[in-house]
């Protein structure tokens, strides 16, 4: 009996030790995730002009952590001496599920936006302006579901077109792909950008035609097409976007006429539709638009008188009709 008793602890014994060794291995082989954060950002070397002691990298340039020392932002905007140079995509991405910024914004980067960066579930706010970028933006971009601020402007080496995915992007606010290279039309799936209050998409390639999901854009505040090369009507389902006040098409092979639907957009303060092949008179219902500042309507093929509604516009600052067929006197 008590051999046997013996032999039970024995056993007992070895099998806590094997439970022991067996955990001790999975802990070696899977670091814990502040482990992981840290030897990400070894490995990106990014940092590499700076101490490899990683647990003072809540104080290393540009890194923000939370109370548990979890990285939250990296933010090399503030952090100039920091080279990214050709190491982007050599961060892993996927170590850091907490980080909610990432602004890497003046800093020269070589290459394409890795595909992987896709795997920062939890980020809010993304700023990879005038980075010196190149390649096309990656569909990957569309996995970002948390993303309110996406900045990618100023990168004159990105091409391609504007993917898709970005649609699926529905906390979106702001989205500046302004000097991209970027050609092809606007993606219908925009429209579904509800939240939106800035769409700035000038001076790059873009073609086809305003697409009629503009429409969806109710908390749009600025929309900015200018320098491409859209052709086809004015929609007038830009009629529906009541909270704009700013709105340039400028520089456009926009034509047709202007849409009388444009009187409901009685928060503008800037119309910018200069330089395009509009034609038609100057519709009478901007006299609705009582806050606009500044009015360019020149280069385009506008005809007839200018209606006297325009002289109403008390708050007006500025205007250019020039370069039209327009006749008659300026309404005081």
């Amino acid at each position: 009996m008590a051999s046997s008793l013996t032999i039970s602890v024995i056993l007992g014994v070895l099998w806590a030790a094997i439970l022991l060794s067996f955990a001790t291995t999975v802990t070696a082989a899977y670091p814990s995730p502040l482990e992981s954060e840290a030897i990400a950002l070894l490995e990106s070397r990014w940092w590499s002009n700076h101490s490899s002691n990683t647990s003072q990298r809540c104080q290393w340039p540009g890194i923000t952590c939370n109370t548990a020392e979890s990285i939250t932002k990296i933010n090399l905007s503030d952090a100039p001496n920091i080279e990214v140079g050709d190491r982007f995509g050599k961060l892993n991405f996927s170590s850091f599920p907490n980080l909610v910024l990432l602004d890497l914004s003046d800093h020269q980067i070589r290459g394409k936006i890795p595909h992987q960066i896709g795997d920062l579930s939890a980020l809010k706010y993304l700023d990879l302006s005038s980075c010196g970028l190149s390649g096309e933006l990656p569909p990957s971009l569309g996995k970002l579901t948390q993303l309110e601020f996406l900045d990618i402007s100023y990168n004159d080496n990105i091409n391609g077109s504007i993917p898709p995915q970005l649609g699926n992007l529905e906390n979106l606010v702001t989205l500046n792909l302004s000097q991209c290279g970027i050609v092809g039309p606007i993606p219908s799936a925009l429209g579904q950008l509800t939240s939106l209050q800035s769409l700035i998409l000038s001076w790059n390639r873009i073609n086809g035609s305003i697409p009629l999901e503009i429409g969806y854009f109710r908390n749009l505040t600025d929309l900015s097409l200018s320098s491409n090369g859209i052709v086809g009507p004015i929609p007038s389902a830009l009629g529906q976007l009541t909270s704009l006040q700013s709105l340039s098409l400028s520089g456009n092979q926009i034509n047709g006429s202007i849409p009388l639907e444009i009187g409901y957009l009685r928060n503008l303060t800037f119309l910018g539709l200069y330089n395009n092949r509009l034609v038609d008179s100057i519709p009478i219902t901007l006299y609705q638009l009582t806050n606009l500042e500044i009015l360019y309507l020149h280069n385009n093929q506008l005809q007839g008188s200018i209606p006297s509604c325009v002289g109403s516009l008390s708050k007006m600052q500025a205007l250019a009709l020039g370069s039209n067929l327009l006749k008659g006197p300026i309404p005081q």
